[in-house]
C-alpha cells in the first residue's frame, strides 16, 4: 500500500493507494482494537482521528493553516536553542517553572525564544511550555474531530516527546 503526501506518485494500481489517515486510523485498530481515537502529530500536520470498532475512520480534524505545534516546529525550535531534537522532552521534563507561551507559529517562535532567554527564563522552563502549547492545540484538533472516547493511541515522531 501506498500512503503520505507522495502516494501519488507511486507506480501501485489505484486500489493499493490509501490516505495517511485511513492507515493511522487501521494501523492503530490492528496494534490496539479499542482505541478509538488517534492523535497524530507529525512533521507536518497533527491529525485527531474518531475510528469505528473495525478501524474505520468516521471522523477527522487537522491543523489547517501551518506546521504550527509539529515536528518541524520542534526542530526549528531545537535549532533556535542549539541542542538535539532528542533532547527536548528530557529537558523539558526538568522543568521546575510553568512558563506560558503564546505563539506555536514556527515563523514566531525563534522571536520568542531569544526574548524569554534574554528575561532569564530556564531553557527547560522554556521546553515545557513550548510541549503545553503544542498540546493544547492537539487538544483543540482532538476536540473538533470528537473527543476522546474509548482507548487513545498517539501516533507521530512528536509522541517520542
Amino acid at each position: 500500500v501506498g500512503t503520505g503526501y507522495g502516494r501519488v506518485r507511486l507506480p501501485f494500481p489505484k486500489e493499493h493507494i490509501r490516505s495517511e489517515i485511513l492507515c493511522h486510523g487501521l494501523g492503530a485498530h490492528l496494534m490496539y482494537p479499542k482505541t478509538r481515537t488517534v492523535l497524530d502529530i507529525g512533521g507536518q500536520d497533527t491529525k485527531g482521528i474518531q475510528i469505528d470498532d473495525k478501524g474505520i475512520v468516521v471522523n477527522f480534524q487537522m491543523n489547517d493553516r501551518c506546521a504550527a505545534g509539529t515536528g518541524r516546529y520542534l526542530g526549528y525550535v531545537a535549532d533556535e536553542m542549539n541542542v538535539g531534537l532528542h533532547e527536548l522532552g528530557p529537558l523539558a521534563m526538568k522543568s521546575t517553572k510553568s512558563i506560558r507561551i503564546n505563539s506555536t507559529c514556527t515563523v514566531l517562535a525563534g522571536a520568542e525564544l531569544r526574548d524569554r532567554l534574554a528575561l532569564g527564563d530556564k531553557c527547560e522552563d522554556i521546553l515545557a511550555g513550548l510541549h503545553r502549547a503544542i498540546m493544547l492545540r492537539a487538544m483543540s484538533i482532538i476536540s473538533r474531530s470528537g473527543g476522546i472516547t474509548d482507548q487513545f493511541t498517539f501516533t507521530g515522531g512528536v509522541a517520542k516527546n
